[in-house]
């Protein structure tokens, strides 16, 4: 079975896209998925969240990269990609973080096919897992072209603020550009995640959740006047959340029967990870 790659990904910073990364990627290994998640950001949060042990760049990177940053500029063997990853639990591996990813943004420019080398690392661990989740940085840049590049799902968190369909405006038209220049097959839209929702909303900001639920992105060639993207999950403030990063676990692995467990499991299914329970 081919993996299947998904990038979690808003250019906005603060909107829960490390968090619904976990947690998806907890729920998807409860339900029996092997699942790869790739901390893709500098900040780290994603390592951090899992308690995985950060990488050390290599000091012979054309030789033996042990960074994903090294293996994607430099290029890797299989076996090299397979000693990026971090076995968090039997179903759940990440790629973590490394101090050098800072400096892949700038190295990406100097390389032929800088478009195209998260895919070739990835590629390499296809036999491994069912799924991949690449938990991106706030950004639209070269590194987060590859991640398009490579991912053919894209699931897209975003919080209830007086900025969220601009960004969004943005990010469309970013995907879609990105797809004629490059070539690709459109990506699939599995949704907009709605994070960090704290009840009860303001007037302003329940508009704003309305606003998102009927979100149309800018017309583009190819795509119907009445498409709407869907809103595939709500994640609502809880401490659980908090409390198991501290732990280094999923909220799956934290307090499986919680709502904050369910909210997952149901974007899993509304979002067409998982097939709903008979």
């Amino acid at each position: 079975m081919t993996m299947s790659g998904t990038a979690m990904l808003n250019q906005k910073g603060g909107v829960g896209k490390t968090t619904d990364t976990a947690g998806l990627a907890g729920a998807l290994a409860a339900a029996g998925k092997r699942v790869l998640v790739v901390d893709y950001d500098p900040q780290g949060n994603l390592t951090s969240a899992l308690k995985a042990p950060r990488l050390v760049p290599s000091e012979k990177p054309g030789v033996t990269p042990t960074t994903l940053t090294q293996s994607m500029i430099h290029g890797c063997s299989q076996d090299q990609a397979r000693a990026l990853v971090h076995r968090h639990s039997d179903r759940l591996h990440v790629i973590p973080w490394a101090i050098d990813m800072y400096k892949l943004n700038r190295q990406l420019y100097s390389v032929r096919a800088g478009t195209e080398r998260l895919r070739r690392v990835l590629e390499l661990l296809a036999e491994d897992y069912d799924e991949c989740i690449v938990d991106c940085r706030p950004a639209l840049d070269l590194d987060t072209d590859n991640a398009l590049e490579y991912a053919e799902n894209l699931l897209v968190p975003v919080e209830v603020d007086e900025f969220c369909i601009e960004a969004l405006d943005q990010l469309w038209e970013q995907v879609k550009t990105l797809e004629a220049e490059l070539r690709l097959p459109p990506r699939v839209w599995r949704g907009l995640v709605i994070s960090r929702v704290n009840l009860p909303l303001s007037a302003f900001l329940k508009e704003v959740r309305k606003a998102l639920h009927a979100y149309s992105p800018p017309r583009t060639e190819g795509v119907p006047e009445d498409f709407v993207l869907p809103v595939v999950g709500e994640i609502l403030v809880r401490t659980a959340f908090p409390e198991a990063k501290n732990k280094g676990q999923t909220i799956d692995e934290y307090e499986p029967r919680s709502d904050a467990a369910k909210m997952f499991r149901d974007l899993a299914v509304k979002a067409g990870y998982l097939e709903a329970a008979a």
